[in-house]
């Protein structure tokens, strides 16, 4: 049939069960961003608030937190509190220390002050400080109470015997968690400092309360205590050693200026020396007390110091001062006098004098001495002349040798003369000078 179409082919459309692998892409970009927000929400780390007194330099996103030594967060804001009396910041802990967040968790500020003891202190001026984290016991926590200084021991951290040592004295700048030395070893704490007046007697005191660590006394020859109370041995151990002269008393290392310390030391023997009679652990408020030195023998370095400093004020150097001024008044009066100048000037005319006659000797010198060289020789060979003859005729005259002999001596000493001229030719102006001269 001339004019028929062809049939039309016709297409089939098929669907997929699935979505076609055209979205396989957006499904693993929405998978790849879906893992690593997990990863960031699960390394985001713990956030906690710590409050202090001051920021101390203290900077978001700079200043970092560390424990034992390892960086384990960072300060990520800092605001005042609501009243405006303290500071309080964020930390960002990682979440793998999540576990040392406890109640009795210590946060303290190194480098807020300067300690010459702590290196890390003077860095700290510098750079600004660090937060340093002291773990502790107790229930998890997110709000925490922050210090300046290096917290002191406490009865959750570890076994700690408290005792009471009171001063009569002013303690300077002695602050809570300043330490307590026993012969140069860290053996405390202090954990209070106060101010106390008795209105019954009129007495004022400043009772300082320390803690030590019975780990770090060194107590031997005993087991420890089954019950872990160390009071009984603490308290049999200090009160030997304050019979037989144990003593507190404030100390500075470096002197003067280094930080404020307790150190307990045998100041004197108990038989009675002058400033440390006889004592013993006493009692009071139910705390032992640890007798101090007396106030006068507190700061040895101190009492020096003034020592040194009245003897410079006793120094007449007002006086001696005058005096300096007075000679150089008297110098510069002499010096400027009219018959300095004019000695000067006639000791200038004499030298000048002097010189211009030595200009003139000087060309003398040489044919003179030259003419006394050739008398002594002349001399000497009429001396030999004259020999020959005496001994060829003895019957001369008896006076002969004599006359020989004086002129050989005047032959050597006109030749010493022309040799003393010529080694001093100043000698034909000044005159010979003696040996020495």
């Amino acid at each position: 049939m001339s004019g028929a179409r062809p049939p039309r082919s016709l297409a089939q459309v098929r669907r997929s069960a699935g979505p076609g692998w055209i979205w396989a892409v957006p499904i693993a970009a929405f998978a790849i961003a879906g893992w690593l927000g997990i990863r960031a929400w699960m390394n985001r780390g713990e956030t906690v608030t710590v409050t202090f007194d001051n920021a101390y330099g203290m900077k978001p996103d700079d200043t970092i937190v560390t424990l034992r030594g390892v960086k384990v967060g960072a300060v990520s804001a800092i605001k005042l509190t609501s009243d405006g009396q303290h500071v309080q910041t964020e930390l960002k802990i990682d979440r793998a220390e999540k576990k040392y967040l406890r109640s009795e968790t210590k946060f303290f500020l190194r480098g807020a002050h300067v300690n010459l003891n702590d290196p890390a202190s003077i860095k700290g001026v510098l750079s600004g400080p660090e937060i340093v984290m002291q773990p502790g016991a107790g229930q998890p926590a997110s709000q925490f109470e922050g210090t300046d200084r290096r917290p002191a021991l406490a009865p959750g951290h570890g076994p700690v015997v408290t005792y009471l040592v009171r001063f009569d004295g002013a303690v300077g700048e002695l602050k809570t968690g300043a330490d307590v030395q026993l012969r140069g070893f860290d053996v405390g704490t202090v954990t209070g400092v106060h101010l106390n007046y008795d209105a019954r007697t009129g007495a004022l005191s400043t009772p300082v309360e320390i803690a030590l660590n019975p780990s770090q006394l060194g107590i031997v020859g005993v087991p420890p205590p089954a019950n872990g109370d160390w009071r009984p041995l603490v308290d049999g151990m200090l009160a030997h050693l304050v019979a037989t002269g144990l003593r507190a008393r404030l100390s500075q290392d470096p002197p003067l200026v280094g930080a404020d310390k307790i150190r307990l030391d045998f100041v004197a023997s108990a038989a009675g020396a002058p400033g440390a009679p006889v004592a013993r652990l006493a009692s009071e408020d139910g705390l032992p007390v640890i007798p101090s030195v007396a106030a006068a023998n507190l700061d040895t370095t101190m009492a020096k110091a003034n020592e040194v400093i009245q003897k410079i004020d006793d120094l007449p150097i007002r006086q001696t001062g005058e005096q300096v001024r007075s000679i150089a008044a008297h110098i510069n009066t002499l010096s400027s006098s009219p018959l300095i100048k004019d000695s000067l000037t006639h000791i200038d005319h004499s030298v000048a004098q002097i010189d211009h006659t030595l200009q003139q000797v000087s060309p003398q010198i040489g044919p003179l001495v030259a003419q006394l060289r050739e008398t002594a020789n002349s001399a000497d060979r009429t001396v030999v002349a004259a020999s020959r003859t005496l001994g060829a005729d003895a019957s001369s005259q008896n006076d002969l040798p004599a006359a020989l002999q004086e002129l050989t001596d005047t032959a050597r000493s006109i030749r010493a003369l022309a040799d003393y001229l010529d080694r001093h030719p100043e000698a034909m102006i000044r005159g010979r000078q003696q040996e020495g001269q």
